[in-house]
């Protein structure tokens, strides 16, 4: 039984690898009818989205994925990790003004780490990192702090230069949780947490059982509305046990494969309909939608 609903999808945006345009069409051929596009830290696709999905009578919600820092100690975590929250059906300007102030900070956060970088005698070239006179993201000075021999990968990188007491305070340009799900809310919408059993750090990095239970916990005191439950990459016993915990905790349960088009040309699908495994599902797509609870 596959659902009807995708609520975590990425486009060319942000990291995926297809554009809403070419989007539309798939969901039809796989049976979706309801979505939200959630590219990263930008909503520049939502607006596009929307007039397509209305001209081929989908439903489509607002939709992001904003990347957030552990800031406040949580679960023994540092700033180097980031949660990802889901932001569901708030307004589209509104959002628009918060992710520009976010983007202004995020960018001089970056320019002040470089320039503090080489004031402290690293070698780094801003013309092998910098497009149109911008260093787009903390990775880019990454990786030519790698190329250059300073460190032998992102994480040894990060844990012995980047997030050092020297450099943290400029290479931890992402919003803290709290602040994550506040902007959410403030733009009049729902913040979820996506695939729960995961933080990123220079890649996916799993969490236990015990740790996601603690962090939900951080979560709730910061009004998190709910739970990316139903997620395609996670066992049937890690669904139940979400599930489950949901329900304990009266929050609303989302479903999304997390679809970026990265597979093709491996062994792994990356698929943009979701196989139920618990046909009862009841699924939150937020403000006027079915949900619960």
């Amino acid at each position: 039984m596959k659902s009807n609903i995708n609520l975590h999808i990425h486009t060319t945006h942000s990291d995926g690898g297809n554009t809403p345009a070419e989007i539309i069409p798939m969901l039809k051929a796989a049976g979706i009818t309801t979505f939200a596009i959630t590219d990263h830290d930008t909503i520049d696709g939502n607006i596009e989205t929307a007039v397509l999905a209305k001209k081929h009578r989908l439903t489509h919600i607002n939709g992001v994925e904003l990347s957030c820092c552990f800031s406040d100690g949580e679960i023994g975590q540092d700033a180097s990790c980031t949660v990802h929250i889901l932001g569901y059906g708030f307004n589209l300007e509104l959002m628009q003004g918060e992710l520009a102030k976010l983007k202004a900070h995020k960018q001089k956060q970056i320019n002040d780490l470089f320039s503090l970088l080489v004031s402290d005698g690293y070698s780094l070239n801003i013309e092998n990192i910098a497009h149109d006179g911008k260093i787009p993201a903390r990775k880019f000075i990454a990786n030519e702090l790698i190329g250059n021999g300073y460190a032998t990968s992102r994480d040894d990188c990060y844990k012995n230069i980047l997030y050092t007491s020297r450099y943290i305070p400029f290479a931890n340009c992402k919003p803290s949780i709290k602040k994550g799900i506040e902007i959410i809310h403030a733009c009049g919408g729902l913040a979820i947490w996506a695939h729960p059993f995961d933080v990123t750090r220079g890649g996916k990095k799993p969490l236990s059982h015990d740790q996601v239970y603690k962090l939900l916990q951080k979560l709730r005191e910061y009004a998190i509305d709910g739970m990316e439950v139903y997620y395609q990459k996670y066992t049937p016993e890690q669904i139940n046990w979400l599930d489950n915990l949901a329900e304990t905790f009266k929050l609303y349960k989302t479903i999304g494969t997390d679809y970026h088009n990265f597979y093709k040309d491996t062994k792994e699908t990356d698929v943009l309909a979701f196989d139920i495994v618990m046909p009862d599902a009841r699924i939150a797509v937020g403000r006027g939608w079915a949900r619960t609870p």
